[in-house]
């Protein structure tokens, strides 16, 4: 017959193994996707990022799909807020673009989010290539030029955020 204080200290041991055991695999995803990330600071974002720290490989990718939807909706609302700022022409013609790519972005986050949701990772990789795509452009066009710095924050931004999404999707 099992005494009390034997069931007890079994219980016991299987609890902290609950406890501990998602938080080590947890870790274990975010390095893991972190190694493969074109991100330095990758695993310090992700563990600062509620819920990631908790999360599983698909919780993941819900988490960066909409921190990636925040962020380019963010930078669109600021460069759309410097368009009538403006005086300088050539600048102007350039948040212009960068609007336009913005909208892009957005409409591609979506779509990879909606792939996501489909279970379609393939494609779900494909729409945050081309919002990291996006990105880069706006990138492109601005590099040589006295901006806002939220703009060029901005697209780092996205490019990290969909690098992350990219290994996700590799990953699922």
């Amino acid at each position: 017959m099992v005494s009390f204080k034997s069931y007890f200290f079994q219980v016991s041991i299987l609890g902290v193994l609950l406890f501990i055991t998602p938080s080590n695999a947890s870790s274990k995803i975010i390095n893991d996707i972190c190694a493969k990330a074109i991100f330095p600071s990758c695993i310090e974002f992700l563990e600062s990022t509620p819920g990631a720290a908790a999360a599983d490989l698909k919780g993941l990718g819900k988490i960066t799909l909409d921190l990636a939807h925040s962020s380019a909706s963010k930078t669109l609302g600021q460069i759309n807020s410097l368009i009538p700022k403006t005086t300088d022409p050539k600048l102007k013609d350039i948040y212009k673009s960068c609007s336009e790519q913005y909208d892009n972005i957005i409409g591609d986050l979506k779509e990879a989010e909606t792939d996501f949701n489909k279970g379609d990772y393939s494609s779900m990789n494909l729409q945050a290539s081309a919002a990291m795509t996006g990105a880069e452009e706006c990138s492109d066009e601005i590099a040589e030029l006295a901006i806002d710095p939220s703009v060029k924050k901005g697209n780092l931004d996205i490019d990290h955020i969909c690098s992350i999404i990219l290994v996700i999707s590799n990953s699922l």
